[in-house]
């Protein structure tokens, strides 16, 4: 047996290797053709935009051409340069106009004289002055005398004079094209015609720069003689370049050449060795440690389970059924003979195992009196016996249970039904019992607040007399005062009669003291003027006489008015006195009555809150009470109930 599971194991192991190594081989040889395909489609992509760059990168320039020439030639230090023909001043100019050394310029007149021609200007037969007359205007890509550039041609006429302008840039620029490759990371070839006009490329072989060239056959019929565009692979210098080709047009709209950019694929091409290198190196590597771990696997999984399997079986047939069934399907071999002694053990288990389980069934559902109907064999047997006790035991206790719960049952409701009904009144009258205390407590607190409001507005009261008295006198002593201001105004009017009387006389005596002056002549001159100073004074007395004896009738007059008016406010202030009298001895008789009854019934709250107390202590012994009969009664219920589940002989 244990050769047959080595032979077993040993075939499960192969085939799992083979199919390992199937698949690593399978996985590996997708995996590098995808790479491969996605690196190809990653370079053309990459020849792509390169293109676009390239040709976006000429555009910009040839508009620029226009811009700087429309910008230097509207200056007016330019039309005076040209109208003296400042060279120097064009030289100048052109020298901080130009963006690097491709770029060149040349001005001349209609005539041909020439203004200006920077020491680059590539065109030896290009007629500028059909330009200065308007005959000649260019805007793009030209071809002439052999160079390939990118002008703008125009005339410029200013103050009646009129010049041509031709601004440029040569395409053979080669510090232009480094730059722009340095920037792509692409080569980058442009054509006039079939042949390598400026390239980045160089050979291998000499170092140099491989224009004079043409391109391949197949690619100039299609860019050059077609006017398509052309993406593919080739062998540029002995190297695979994925390319872009695309024509160039001239400023008529005649392919006069064509943009290349390309990326060499050997780096590429290296790479993708290397990679597949290290990716068969780590596949080898998984097979191996993979047949290892599946080895180990095989062995611990597949080979010692089943041996272990067959000792479980040995020991199912002899009726021990403490090890575990397993769940493994074999052909017909040795291991087929393993399954064909599983199976008759089983059937001879089988017969057991069912009449148990039909035992249990029956337990499950309360009913005892199930028996056993088949023959138990080995250690089965015992299980019978204990069975057949069980249902003995059981039966007994349960009938005892059951008469037990009826008797517990009867007596824990009829003790609940009265705890309940003494728990519902006790609760009842504490609720009564604090609503009459929350009731007294409120009319106790409220006579209380009564009381202490009766004995403060007794005391405002008696304030309010004593200050009522204070007004009082002071009212009798403002009539006094006033009455005697009367009286002395009275004398004081009594002395100005007396002063007016004084002036009217003295007035008198000196009209006589005139009289007697103008009989006496000069001699009485003097005493006249003496008679009519006194008679004046008599006047000026009498005049401030009057005056105050009109003030003097007007403060009389203000006096007596005051006078009844003070007598009036003392008639008032005594029967406010009076008032206040009475209404200071009633809230005296309030606020005792007030302070009697809060002593009265603060005792009555004080005897209703011990009553509370007990109500409320009777009445919380009264609910526990009756949940605790309640909860016996609902245990005895259960008890009942799980109990006549149980059907016993």
């Amino acid at each position: 047996m244990k050769d047959f599971f080595k032979r077993l194991g040993t075939q499960i192991i192969l085939i799992s290797m083979a199919s390992l190594a199937v698949t690593v081989i399978i996985v590996l040889t997708v995996s590098l053709v995808m790479f491969g395909t996605y690196n190809d489609s990653i370079l053309i992509e990459r020849s792509h935009v390169g293109m676009e760059v390239l040709e976006n990168e000429i555009q910009e320039r040839i508009g620029s051409l226009k811009s700087t020439a429309d910008n230097w030639t509207g200056q007016s230090s330019f039309i005076s340069a040209m109208t003296f023909n400042d060279s120097s001043y064009f030289e100048k100019n052109w020298n901080e106009l130009a963006e690097g050394d491709g770029y060149f310029c040349s001005i001349a007149a209609p005539s041909g004289f020439s203004y200006y021609q920077s020491s680059n200007y590539p065109f030896t037969t290009l007629d500028l002055s059909a330009a200065a007359t308007g005959n000649l205007s260019v805007h793009g890509i030209m071809v002439q005398d052999d160079v390939l550039a990118a002008v703008y041609i125009g005339q410029v006429t200013a103050n009646g004079v009129s010049c041509g302008i031709a601004v440029g840039f040569r395409l053979d620029s080669y510090d232009w094209l480094d730059s722009l490759t340095k920037m792509i990371d692409c080569d980058i070839t442009i054509f006039k015609g079939n042949t390598h006009y400026s390239t980045t490329i160089s050979d291998p072989a000499t170092g140099q720069r491989i224009v004079g060239t043409a391109m391949p056959g197949d690619i100039e019929k299609t860019v050059i003689s077609s006017g398509q565009a052309y993406t593919g692979k080739t062998t540029i210098v002995g190297k695979p370049y994925y390319v872009s080709y695309e024509p160039m047009y001239d400023y008529q709209n005649k392919i006069v050449g064509a943009y290349f950019a390309g990326n060499n694929a050997s780096a590429a091409y290296d790479e993708f060795s290397t990679i597949t290198l290290i990716c068969i190196i780590a596949a080898l590597g998984a097979i191996a440690v993979t047949s290892f771990i599946l080895f180990i696997f095989t062995r611990k999984k597949v080979i010692i389970p089943i041996a272990q399997v067959t000792i479980l079986a040995d020991e199912m047939q002899n009726g021990k059924l403490s090890t575990t069934d397993v769940n493994y399907v074999f052909a017909d071999n040795e291991v087929g003979k393993f399954a064909e002694k599983l199976r008759i053990a089983k059937q001879e288990l089988s017969g057991c195992i069912a009449d148990i389980s039909n035992i249990m069934g029956y337990m499950a559902q309360g009913d005892f009196t199930a028996q056993p109907n088949v023959i138990y064999p080995g250690d089965f047997e015992e299980i019978r016996n204990n069975i057949l006790r069980i249902e003995t035991d059981l039966g007994e206790t349960l009938s005892s249970m059951n008469m037990s719960s009826d008797e517990v049952l009867s007596g824990s409701s009829q003790m609940a039904e009265g705890s309940q009904s003494l728990a519902d009144g006790t609760t009842r009258q504490a609720a009564a019992i604090q609503q009459i205390s929350a009731t007294i407590a409120d009319v106790s607190a409220k006579v209380a607040a009564t009381a202490k409001n009766a004995e403060r507005a007794g005391e405002i009261s008696k304030e309010t007399e004593a200050e009522v008295n204070l007004q009082d006198t002071s009212i009798t002593n403002m009539v006094s005062a006033m009455n005697e201001i009367s009286t002395t105004s009275k004398e004081i009017e009594k002395i100005i009669k007396t002063i007016e009387d004084i002036s009217f006389q003295t007035n008198i005596l000196a009209l006589n003291a005139a009289v007697e002056a103008a009989r006496a002549g000069d001699a009485g001159k003097g005493f006249a003027v003496v008679a009519d100073e006194v008679r004046n004074l008599a006047n000026k007395s009498a005049e401030a006489a009057k005056s105050t004896n009109a003030l003097i009738n007007a403060a009389i007059n203000a006096v007596e008015n005051g006078s009844k008016i003070a007598d009036e406010t003392a008639e008032s202030m005594k029967k406010v006195k009076e008032k206040t009298a009475a209404s200071a001895e009633i809230i005296g008789l309030i606020a005792d009555a007030s302070a009697e009854q809060n002593d009265a019934i603060g005792q009555i709250t004080m005897g209703i809150d011990q009553i509370s107390q007990v109500v409320q202590m009777n009445s919380a012994t009264a609910e526990e009470t009756a949940a605790s009969s309640e909860e016996l009664s609902g245990q005895s219920r259960i008890l009942k109930e799980q109990v006549s589940r149980f059907k016993v002989n």
